[in-house]
C-alpha cells in the first residue's frame, strides 16, 4: 500500500512541515557559518589544506543536499495536508494519502527519497541503526538428496560449485501498514543518520548497507569478506572453522576413493558473532558454505577452497542493536510501511590449502591477507 496519511490530522501535518522546513533553514545557515569559519581559519600546512578541501568538496555538498531534501520533505508534507483537506471537504471524511508523500526512492510528487537527509554534526561514536542480528538464518531448505547444494544428504558432495537453498526469517511484512505523522518524522531522522555514516570512518560498510536498505530496491549486495576476515576476529574464526570443516569433508571423500574432484558443502550457521560494530551492522548472524577443487598426489592433498558467506539484511522484532540499544522495531517499521526493503548479501574468501593426508594439522595456507 502507498505510504499515505490516511485520516491524518491536517494541522499536525502542517506543523510537522514547519518543523522540517525550520530544520532545513537552520542547516543552510549553519553550513554558511561553518564555511566562513573554515575559510578564515589560521590552520595552515598540508593537514589544514586537506581539511579545507574535504570541507569545500564533500562536506558542503552533503550538507546542502541534506538541506534541499529536508525542504522537499516539508513541501511534500504541505501538499499532503492540502490534499487531505480537499478530500475531507469534498467527501466529508478522511482519505488516503495524496501525491507527494515522502516515501523512499523518490515517491510520488518528489517527496522523501532521492537524496541525503541532514545531520548537524557527524556522529563518530556508535550510531543507533543496524540490525542487532541481521539475517538470522531460518536454516537450509530442500528435499533430502545427495546432489550438490541440496540439504538432507551427505554434508559434502562431489560436484561443481552449487549454491544451496537457504531460508531466511522475516518478522516485518513488507508494505503491510499505513503511515502516521510520527513515521515521517522517524523517516527523516533515520535517513539523516544513514547519510551521516558517509563521514564515519569505522562504519563505511554498515552505512552502505543501511542506505541500500532504505533505498527500497531489495537488490542483492556483495560485501568484502576478505576485509571482514582481516578486520574482525570473530569472522576470522568463522572462516578458519569453515575451512577446517571442509578439509575434514574432503578427507572423508578421499577415503571413499575420490582423487581429483570438485566438492560442494551444505550451509551452516556461523558460531561467532562479529565483534566490530561495522560488521555487526553489515552482516550480523550469517551462514557459510564452501566449494572446492581438490587434487591428490600420493599423500599430498591440495584444496582450492572458496568460503561463501550468505546473509539476509533485515531487522528482527523485539531485538536491539548491540552498540546503541536501539530496538530493531524502529527500522523494521520502515519495511512494514513499504519504504525500505530487506535484501540478500554475500561475500567470498578464497584460500589454497595443502596438507598430508590423514594429518590436517600439517596444512599450509596461501592466499590469506598479510598479517593473518
Amino acid at each position: 500500500m502507498a505510504p499515505g496519511l490516511y485520516g491524518a490530522d491536517v494541522a499536525q501535518l502542517r506543523a510537522l512541515a514547519q518543523d522540517v522546513q525550520r530544520a532545513a533553514d537552520t542547516m543552510t545557515s549553519l553550513t554558511a557559518s561553518l564555511s566562513s569559519l573554515v575559510s578564515s581559519s589560521a590552520w595552515h600546512g598540508r593537514d589544514g589544506d586537506e581539511f579545507r578541501g574535504a570541507w569545500d568538496g564533500q562536506c558542503v555538498a552533503l550538507l546542502r543536499s541534506c538541506s534541499a531534501t529536508l525542504s522537499d520533505g516539508a513541501q511534500a508534507l504541505r501538499r499532503n495536508a492540502d490534499q487531505q483537506e480537499r478530500t475531507s471537504t469534498d467527501s466529508g471524511g478522511g482519505s488516503g494519502g495524496g501525491p507527494g508523500t515522502p516515501g523512499p526512492g523518490g515517491g510520488s510528487g518528489g517527496g522523501g527519497g532521492g537524496g541525503p537527509i541532514g545531520m548537524s554534526v557527524p556522529p563518530m561514536g556508535p550510531l543507533p541503526f543496524g540490525p542487532g542480528g541481521p539475517g538470522a538464518p531460518g536454516g537450509p531448505s530442500g528435499d533430502p538428496g545427495d546432489e550438490p547444494g541440496v540439504a538432507g544428504g551427505e554434508p559434502y558432495v562431489v560436484g561443481p560449485p552449487t549454491r544451496p537453498d537457504i531460508e531466511w526469517d522475516e518478522d516485518f511484512v513488507y508494505d503491510s501498514e499505513d503511515a502516521d505523522p510520527s513515521d515521517y518524522r522517524d523517516w527523516i531522522e533515520w535517513r539523516g543518520k544513514a547519510e551521516a555514516t558517509r563521514l564515519h570512518p569505522g562504519l563505511q560498510d554498515a552505512g552502505e548497507f543501511y542506505r541500500h536498505y532504505l533505498g527500497n530496491s531489495g537488490d542483492p549486495m556483495t560485501f568484502d569478506y576478505e576485509s571482514a576476515y582481516a578486520d574482525d576476529p570473530a569472522i576470522t574464526a568463522n572462516v578458519d572453522a569453515e575451512i577446517a570443516r571442509t578439509q575434514q569433508g574432503v578427507e572423508d571423500l578421499i577415503a571413499a576413493g575420490n582423487t581429483d574432484f570438485s566438492v560442494t558443502g551444505d550451509p551452516s550457521p556461523t558460531s561467532s558473532y562479529p565483534q566490530t560494530e561495522n560488521w555487526q551492522k553489515t552482516i550480523g548472524a550469517y551462514q557459510q558454505w564452501s566449494s572446492a577443487d581438490v587434487e591428490v598426489h600420493g599423500d599430498q592433498v591440495t584444496m582450492q577452497v572458496t568460503v561463501h558467506a550468505e546473509d539476509y539484511y533485515n531487522f528482527n522484532r523485539d531485538q536491539s542493536d548491540i552498540a546503541s540499544g536501539t530496538s530493531d522495531n524502529v527500522n523494521g517499521r520502515f519495511t512494514e510501511l513499504g519504504w525500505a526493503q530487506p535484501f540478500e548479501s554475500s561475500g567470498t574468501v578464497e584460500r589454497t590449502i595443502t596438507w598430508t593426508l590423514g594429518d590436517p594439522g600439517s596444512a599450509t595456507v596461501t592466499g590469506a591477507p598479510e598479517g593473518r
